[in-house]
This record gives C-alpha cells, structure tokens and sequence, in this order.
C-alpha cells in the first residue's frame, strides 16, 4: 500500500516523489499557475527555475485546500483514468489530482493540448538500483587490485563527469580529479559505505583511461539516500559549462506508468547533443532478490538508462543485469575490485519505507570488491574516454563504435 512519509514523499513499490511539489515548463508558468487559481482559487509558491532546462519547479503549501476545491469536479475522472493502471482500493494522491484536473481544463480549451507538467520525482540512491550487495574487504582477493597503478600525473585526456556519492580521498587518485570542497569526503571512521561509491566509480574508469581527468560532483548525501529528479537534473546541466563530454550516471529510477520522469527527460534532451551520457541499466534482473520494490519486475525500465539518447550499460554474466533491448553494451560489473574506503566500514539496507539501517560493519583498507551494473557503467565511460584518445577521435565517435561493437553480445544475450 503506497504512503507518505514524514519527510512529504509519496512512496509505492515502484515510484516516490515530492507530493507537494510541481514542476512546469517555464515558457507556460504564469498560464499554468492563472489556470491553478481559476480552478482552486490558490496558487504555488516557487522554489526554483531553471533556464538551462527551461523548467521552474514550485511548491504547493495550500495542498490539502487546493484538493477539497478539486474533489468534486475532477475525482471521478481522475478515478477512471486510473482504471487498468493502480489498485482501485489505493488512496488518490492529492497531487495526481492536481495534475490530471490541470491538464484536463486545458485539454478541452485547446484540443487535446496541455503544458508540460510534472512531479518532483525521487531518484534512488547507489543502495538502490544500480546496486546489489555490497562492498567486500579487497583481502578477499589480494591479487586482483594489482593493476590498479598509482595515478598521481595530472590528466591531458578527456573530461569525465561523474554524478554520485562525494569522492573519498585516495592514493591512487591523487591529482585524477577535478572536485569543489563540497564534494569530497572528509568523515571519520565508521564510514558509511555508499560515501565509498564515487571512489570505486572513478578507480574503475581511471583502470581504462589513466589519462582521463575527472570532474565530480556530489548528489547524494552520505548514505546514498534518494536524490530528486530536480536536484540531479540541475547537476547535469552544469555540466554543460565544463570540458565534460562523456558522463557517468549509476543512479536511477522506475515510474509507475513506466514512463521517464520529465525533469530527467528534459536533462537528458539538453546535454545529450554535446555530451555522451552513459547510465546503468540496473540491478533488478532477478525480481525474487529485488531490492527495489515488489511492482519492479525484471524489465521494468529504469531511468537515464532507458532514455533514448542514453547508453545503458548491463553487467556481463551477471542474473541481477536486466536481459532488455534498452541495453546498448555489456561490461564487467560481477566482483570487480576497485578504490575505496579505509577503515570501519557500515554497510546499509534501504528499506522500502525509506528508512535507512546499519546492516553490518567490516574493515576496508582502501580497496573493495562489489557487483552492480553501477560498475559496468564506469568501466564502458573509461573505454569511451580511452578509445577516443587512442585514435584521436571524438568521445561521441568512440561511443558510437562501442555500441556497434557490442550489438552482438548484447542480442546474445537478449535471447538467452
């Protein structure tokens, strides 16, 4: 039964997202906002816009009067458009009422025509999908980090950017990366693990381009917890002011309806013109072991990933790799060592209420071995970046010849 929480995030087995909160296109923001009050007699308040993606994200503090005023005209439709699509006996969010009765009273002024308009949805966290298991202490197996060189010359090749937990110093990172004071951690032991998540990420990539130079930035707290699809949006398009041309994303999303979230989508059609994205395709290929939610089924699309202009990279030979036509590539993402936490480690489960709790504690010394299609991503951007500085060419080029290269093991493995 989907609920709210105490933080105002409407939570399902598939979706979560701000239930007070609505985001518009900013060319129709004082058509939609006019439209609001016509009908309920109150208005948003705006938290934030965004020129970049041309949206303006806005809070509805009145929610619960702005839902009685709606109650009789729209329930009853926003009732039977809902028919086939969610359990009858769940409540009606307020705000799915707000939107259906919005797009509704424009649909028949203009024919079938509405403004773009959406909800604030919640990305998971790198304890959700693209996730599974966790870290494990590089003891277990000494010899397979001996490849990773020490990295300490600055990098002459492409700019890499990587959207995740905040990168933890390392040795064999020094001088690799690009990053502000916000987005580098400086706790103390026991660290929480998915901090360490960033740090694996970019020891993968530097493993294939040594000469890449990263530039990090932080969306997600220190446990890993849920991000907003507006907040990552707006980290994405700064990107767009940098030399980044090849990003890694090992985040995602599912929605309900199966759709990509609007903010997300909008991110996505804004970069992807100049800068190769690239995001895991995530970890739910085995629904009985799905640490998502039960509505998630083994080829539920998962958002950047299944977005159009993305390349969604699953895990070679791993069953948590989703076997779907969306992935463009396979990598390693099964027991791969990499950087990481040194010290007390505290591995986290997510509950599906949201509620975060300590599930072990392990000692690390700089290096883990993990499994997730978060890693197989990381592994596909460093190819990218090292082909296109091989053969001097661009990232976009180089990404384009991987993909191809990789058709024939991805329908392999789509028709097993």
């Amino acid at each position: 039964m989907p609920f709210t929480d105490s933080g105002g995030v409407f939570r399902s087995d598939t979706e979560a997202w701000k239930v007070d909160q609505l985001v518009v296109d900013l060319r129709y923001r004082t058509l939609v906002q006019q439209s609001l009050t016509e009908l309920t007699g109150h208005t948003w308040r705006e938290l934030d816009a965004s020129p970049e993606l041309g949206l303006v994200l806005c809070e509805l503090p009145q929610l619960a009067a702005i839902e009685q005023a709606l109650v009789d005209g729209y329930l009853t439709g926003v009732r039977r458009s809902r028919e086939g699509h969610y359990d009858p006996a769940d409540p009606i969010p307020a705000l799915d009422l707000v939107l259906y009765a919005l797009r509704t009273s424009f649909e028949e002024k203009y024919d079938g025509w509405s403004p773009p308009m959406a909800k604030n949805r919640l990305l998971d966290g790198v304890q959700g999908s693209p996730y599974t298991g966790g870290g494990r202490p590089d003891e277990l197996h000494p010899a397979v980090h001996a490849d990773l060189a020490r990295l300490t010359a600055p990098g002459t090749g492409v700019h890499v950017g990587i959207l995740d937990s905040k990168i933890v110093p390392h040795p064999d990172l020094e001088g690799r990366f690009l990053a502000s004071a916000a987005d580098i951690y400086t706790g103390t032991a026991p660290h929480p693990a998915p901090v360490g998540h960033a740090t694996f990420v970019a020891g993968i990539i530097l493993k294939h381009a040594p000469n890449a130079v990263l530039v990090m930035r932080s969306i997600l707290d220190n446990r890993g917890v849920e991000v907003s699809s507006w907040a990552v949006a707006k980290a994405m398009v700064e990107f767009l002011k940098t030399d980044v041309r090849v990003i890694n994303m090992s985040f995602g999303c599912t929605t309900h309806d199966n759709r990509p979230p609007t903010v997300l989508e909008r991110a996505v059609q804004r970069l992807a013109p100049s800068i190769v994205l690239v995001a895991a395709a995530g970890n739910h290929g085995r629904p009985s072991q799905n640490r998502r939610g039960a509505g998630i089924t083994e080829v539920t699309p998962v958002w950047p990933a299944a977005c159009a202009d993305v390349i969604a990279v699953g895990a070679r030979d791993a069953e948590f790799s989703p076997k779907v036509p969306w992935v463009n590539v396979l990598a390693d993402g099964l027991a791969v060592t990499s950087t990481y936490l040194s010290g007390e480690v505290e591995t986290y489960e997510r509950n599906l209420n949201g509620v975060v709790e300590v599930e072990d504690k392990q000692e690390f010394a700089g290096y883990a071995t993990w499994s997730g299609t978060s890693f197989a991503c990381a592994a596909v951007v460093g190819e990218i970046a090292a082909r296109a500085a091989a053969q001097e060419i661009s990232p976009r080029v180089a990404a384009e010849l991987i993909v191809a290269d990789a058709a024939d093991e991805v329908l392999a493995e789509l028709s097993l």
